[in-house]
């Protein structure tokens, strides 16, 4: 069938990333929507951190039309950089990699003066409420038993109780400083205090057995569940992380993972979050990815339908919604 002929009409998409050349375009996913919002005859553009600016109190974007190409060779066929005011896109999806620092803040700052159009995905609220190893806390039956601390004493208390553990940043992502130790561990308190450095509190969260199965990356859109994918880690590394070295495998869903899933949607859809990535041991939810979703790559090599599509379909979707709601107003 001829998808670009389903586009309503032609619209400006711009994505908020990281720099084009560090993307490995092979696994990354905001390449995956540029492809299909480009095969879907939208215009696409990309921007970057420092890209955007507030004159007079109009949000102005520094973007860049794209011309990309499932080509690791040459994925992107840049032009000139322009100026324009941010209400000449129609949709902007954000699509920076965390951590979620002072930088990210700013962004989310400005995007809060989009108003009404572009359309921001995920909303500039949602991204600044939604800690994505903290959020997830508050849901204490189907999370982990859980210790988000400062104190040496009170993580050490928590390690002697579970006798085995996994202790992470609270702005760590990709797999990056997540440690696992057991009561006795000589490397326990040094650890501890590394971490804590680096953002202040750390997560502790009693070890999951399951966890030797791997993880499963379950994609959320507008809280119904996209696809999903199980990842395991090498027998070299406890952690399943694509970006750790982390292989992909064919996941089912679960009646439990349905439950979690359905549990989490109208918390998500009130945040303003359109797509989300949540990871699940067990069935137990660990964390819940809102700012650069990832595995929507991996996880299309077991799905008929285009999952990226999917994507951009909804995105328009919910931008002539707003063009509707915006014109009975």
């Amino acid at each position: 069938r001829d998808i670009a002929a389903h586009a309503v009409r032609a619209k400006n998409f711009a994505f908020l990333i990281d720099p084009p050349e560090s993307l490995h375009i092979e696994k990354d996913t905001s390449f995956a929507l540029m492809l299909a919002a480009q095969r879907r005859s939208h215009r696409v553009h990309v921007l970057g951190r420092g890209d955007m600016s507030l004159h007079a109190g109009k949000l102005m974007l520094r973007t860049r039309a794209a011309k990309v190409s499932d080509d690791a060779a040459r994925p992107f066929v840049l032009a000139e950089t322009e100026l324009s005011a941010a209400d000449q896109s129609d949709v902007l999806f954000v699509r920076t990699d965390p951590p979620f620092d002072t930088a990210y803040l700013i962004d989310t700052w400005l995007l809060s003066h989009a108003g009404n159009r572009p359309l921001v995905l995920n909303a500039p609220h949602g991204l600044r409420n939604i800690n994505e190893k903290i959020w997830a806390a508050q849901f204490t039956d189907i999370t982990p038993t859980t210790l988000i601390t400062a104190s040496q004493n009170e993580f050490k208390a928590f390690l002697e109780q579970h006798g085995r553990v996994v202790i992470k940043p609270t702005d760590g992502f990709g797999g990056s400083a997540v440690f696992m130790l057991s009561h006795g561990d000589k490397n326990a308190a040094v650890t501890f205090e590394t971490l804590q450095r680096m953002s202040g509190y750390v997560i502790v969260q009693a070890y999951m057995p399951a966890a030797s199965a791997g993880d499963k990356r379950i994609l959320l859109l507008r809280g119904e569940i996209l696809g999903a994918v199980l990842r395991y880690h090498s027998g070299e590394d406890h952690r399943n992380n694509f970006a750790a070295g982390g292989k992909a495998q064919k996941t089912e869903i679960t009646a439990s993972d349905r439950a979690i899933c359905e549990r989490l949607k109208p918390h998500l859809i009130k945040n303003g979050i359109f797509f989300a990535g949540i990871d699940i041991i067990g069935d137990k939810l660990i964390e819940v990815n809102v700012t650069s979703p990832t595995c929507l790559r991996e996880m299309q090599h077991y799905y008929a339908d285009d999952l990226a599509e999917r994507v951009i379909i909804a995105a328009e979707e919910e931008f002539r919604k707003l063009q509707d709601e915006n014109a009975r107003n």
